[in-house]
């Protein structure tokens, strides 16, 4: 913004006349950064004396130093480079002593030849924008704790429901003394919990739990793991939809892995429980069911649901990568297409069953890989082992105890001990020799609650080689990576229900089979 004039001083007598008028603060200075003047709003809104003529007399008097100089310096800038210029600046009110912001417009004035005879300024008051600005601002971190801290407690709850969980679980599956229809509600409303649990942990999981990345790698995978907590999920989110989901996992398929990026594969069968609801057009009676199987090869998840079903032309449109929207108005096939890059990177493949009115099957198949090294796939014993518990959840005792009395009725010399205190455990382990030590089998808990040692540290200073990790937190990254530096095996909290226990006896193999589970 330039002024052309004719003579030095009628402009500054033009902008004067102008400015009066102006619902905003103007002010100008000479060549020299000499204040000329300014309207009324400019002397009341920066509190200064209108018979103060030089800039630096109220600048000075008005800002701290640092601002000031600055102030002087963009004035002066302005009039040397001749460009415009924009800042905020804040200043201090004389009446109530609270601090003003203003946002400044600089421009300079030239004649009528070009040359810079000085420079208008033009101040806006921002105070109420910016303090509304900042309560917006302080009112957001309010919410961010606050939400940060109601996810803290739902980590919490989520990881210390876990425990009872599992000891639910095994004493519903495994308490003869209860009649079939009451396990069966037990069971029911085992899985109920567990469904609230895996949700918490799944809407409020860390991010720094995961690898910082903008590719995600392939790693391997405990499916039946993932298909649990998807579930869970999946089941909050069609609550209000007339729907059953429901699972059947083989049992040799429970500790199955593949390789694979866990966010695309969670995403894939995400899309086909979506695309499954979607089929049973809120239906009564509407069923979805997850089946997992596995063999010396493949992994296969199959998502069935009892919906409309699809016409043959629609099936091989699924199978031959042609993208549809059946049924979904606003639909691009984008669902199907995740699905299809999944199983084109990770070497999967997909057969499709349907027909009209028969609902649809979508079967999944990957490559299985060999368990890793960290997994605790089964717990082995010898006839004379001594089973030692720590966890600092008194339920989950109760339920191991379930598990390994058909053992004990069987070989005597079989023992347990049960610890809610790691350093109780260190201080009995003291006790034993060195013979009595190669014969300890440790189960332990992780996060052990008020103690000053984790569950893996009292691993480590035990000094013990047989020891397994029972944790809610095996997804961990950062864990995995120390229990494999450690040679320790890591079994899910959810499997302690369902993991096969081992016995030998000597050199013969003795086998018998108690509660589904094999004795060698």
């Amino acid at each position: 913004m330039s002024i052309l004039v004719a003579e030095k001083h009628k402009v500054f007598n033009d902008i004067a006349r102008v400015a009066q008028w102006l619902p905003v603060s103007i002010y100008w200075l000479d060549k020299d950064a000499v204040l000329i003047g300014g309207n009324k709003h400019f002397y009341t809104a920066l509190g200064i004396d209108e018979n103060a003529m030089a800039l630096d007399q109220f600048i000075h008097g008005k800002f701290p130093q640092e601002i000031a100089q600055r102030i002087i310096q963009n004035e002066k800038e302005v009039i040397l480079s001749g460009t415009d210029s924009v800042q905020e600046e804040i200043t201090e009110d004389i009446l109530t002593g609270e601090s003003r912001s203003f946002t400044v417009y600089r421009s300079p004035v030239r004649d009528e030849n070009g040359a810079i005879i000085g420079l208008v300024g033009t101040l806006i008051e921002i105070t109420a924008e910016k303090e509304a600005q900042q309560l917006k601002s302080e009112r957001q971190q309010i919410a961010l704790q606050e939400k940060e801290n109601f996810a803290m407690l739902a980590r919490k709850v989520a990881h210390d429901i876990n425990s009872p969980l599992a000891a639910l679980k095994i004493i519903s599956e495994r308490c003869e003394e209860l009649p079939e229809n009451k396990r069966s509600l037990l069971r029911s409303a085992t899985e109920s919990i567990l469904d609230i649990a895996n949700n918490l942990i799944s809407n409020y999981q860390k991010n720094d739990l995961s690898t910082p990345s903008e590719i995600e790698p392939h790693q391997p995978l405990l499916v039946s793991d993932l298909l649990i907590q998807l579930l869970s999920e999946k089941k909050v989110q069609y609550q209000q939809y007339p729907v059953t989901f429901g699972t059947e996992f083989a049992s040799d398929a429970h500790f199955a892995f593949i390789h694979i990026q866990k966010t695309e594969f969670r995403r894939t069968i995400s899309n086909l429980i979506n695309n499954a609801v979607d089929a049973l057009e809120n239906k009564e009676g509407g069923t979805i069911l997850i089946q997992l199987t596995a063999d010396a090869d493949s992994v296969i998840v199959k998502v069935q649901d009892n919906g409309k079903g699809m016409p043959r032309d629609k099936v091989e449109k699924m199978l031959t990568r042609q993208s549809f929207t059946e049924g979904k108005e606003h639909g691009h096939g984008l669902g199907l297409q995740q699905v299809w890059d999944t199983l084109e990177y990770n070497r999967g493949t997909m057969a499709v069953q349907s027909g009209p009115g028969k609902g649809t099957s979508v079967q999944l198949i990957f490559p299985r890989i060999v368990a890793p090294s960290w997994v605790a796939q089964e717990i082995r014993l010898t006839s004379d082992s001594i089973i030692v518990i720590l966890d600092d959840d008194e339920s989950i005792h109760g339920a191991w105890d379930i598990r390994f009395k058909p053992y004990m009725r069987l070989y005597p010399d079989l023992r347990s001990h049960h610890f809610n205190d790691g350093q109780h455990v260190l201080d009995f382990f003291n006790t034993l020799g060195h013979e009595n030590k190669d014969r300890v089998i440790l189960l332990s808990d992780f996060e052990l609650i008020n103690q000053n040692k984790n569950g893996l540290q009292i691993i480590e200073e035990s000094g013990i080689k047989n020891t397994t990790l029972v944790t809610s937190h095996h997804a961990n990254p950062k864990l995995k990576d120390k229990i494999t530096q450690l040679g320790i095996k890591i079994l899910p909290k959810q499997m302690a229900s369902i993991v096969s226990i081992l016995i030998s006896q000597g050199e013969e193999p003795v086998q018998h089979l108690i509660g589904g589970c094999k004795i060698t």
